[in-house]
């Protein structure tokens, strides 16, 4: 009888490290795809380019200006110290943006966050100071339900203030087989271990 039983018991083991086996890359896409959240766009009063990332936020931002969906752009972002040089992430992204086009005085600088709660705490004083009751948030595409979690947080007493949320369309973040990647795995894992702490830290 106990024999069967551990029959009975490794055989439901291997049938289920079997289903793992066969479906892993349905489950593993998924754990990646959980991460980004897209809205159907509509115009805004601004487009918030968050710091951080590479330049596909700001090409991304810039399209987005471009292509009517908002007359102002407020670039976050901390202090980057690079070889010889100390800036901000946001006078970079300025750097970028009039490169493509976007006249200077349409950008707003916020160099005060060090993260995306801050992010979301400085750009809405940013909006409420100018009159700003629209924003379309633009961020790389694994951290975007972060960023959409916080900022609804910390905008959840500005009921009037209407808030999308853009993922970069040219970020080199791709979900197939993101488990064979470094970067890929880095980016992932890290941005879950972030999730988990904004939910205990900020959310809950």
């Amino acid at each position: 009888m106990k024999h069967k039983r551990l029959y009975i018991s490794i055989s439901i083991i291997l049938v289920l490290l079997l289903v793992v086996a066969i479906t892993h890359r349905l489950w593993l896409e998924a754990i990646a795809k959980f991460l980004i959240v897209e809205d159907q766009l509509s115009q805004a009063d601004v487009i918030v380019i968050l710091g951080g990332g590479g330049p596909e936020r700001v090409r991304h931002g810039v399209k987005l200006y471009q292509s009517g969906y908002g007359t102002r752009i407020i670039a976050t972002g901390m202090e980057q110290k690079l070889p010889g040089l100390t800036t901000t992430w946001p006078q970079l992204a300025r750097q970028e943006a009039v490169s493509l086009g976007v006249p200077e005085d349409a950008i707003i600088l916020e160099e005060r966050p060090t993260s995306t709660y801050e992010d979301a705490k400085y750009v809405k004083q940013d909006m409420l100071d100018g009159g700003l009751r629209s924003a379309i948030v633009v961020s790389s595409p694994p951290h975007m339900r972060r960023a959409r979690m916080t900022f609804r947080k910390v905008f959840s007493d500005q009921k009037d203030i209407s808030l999308q949320f853009s993922p970069a369309e040219d970020s080199d973040f791709q979900v197939h087989k993101w488990w064979t990647r470094e970067k890929e795995l880095i980016s992932i894992v890290n941005e879950y271990c972030k999730l988990v702490l904004y939910l205990f830290k900020y959310i809950i």
